[in-house]
């Protein structure tokens, strides 16, 4: 659970950070999906590469983090957490009209740094 709270609070910080630099119009309506996908398309390349560090460093932090305090099993709950990460870094990813190349790069990212800090963390004590 510390590895998974690590993950999404990092998520959470680059999520502010980039709605500080880049805010939700005040026209828009959060809870409608066409006002969402408008959001997303006005948004500068900038941006995008911002959310994909997000996923990239949540699932990597997360997952090392689980990696290095679990008793047992070090490199299977690195990858539950990290598993559950990309599960919704996936539903997000694919809710919404994100660019193609966008999607690409962020879920494969987000797969291998999952799998790297589950990996990298099974292996170190503690």
């Amino acid at each position: 659970m510390a590895g998974l709270g690590v993950g999404m609070l990092i998520i959470t910080i680059f999520r502010v950070v980039i709605f500080s630099y880049y805010p939700f119009p005040e026209h828009l309506t959060w809870m409608i999906s066409q006002d969402m996908n408008t959001y997303f398309n006005g948004l500068p390349d900038a941006a995008f590469v911002m959310i994909i560090a997000s996923h990239v460093l949540g699932a990597l932090l997360g997952t090392l983090i689980t990696s290095l305090i679990s008793k047992k099993s070090r490199f299977t709950t690195g990858i539950v957490t990290g598993s559950i990460i990309f599960s919704i870094v996936f539903v997000v990813n694919f809710t919404y009209d994100f660019p193609p190349l966008y999607l690409m790069i962020d879920t494969f990212l987000t797969a291998i740094a999952a799998f790297a800090g589950s990996a990298f963390g099974k292996g170190r004590k503690v």
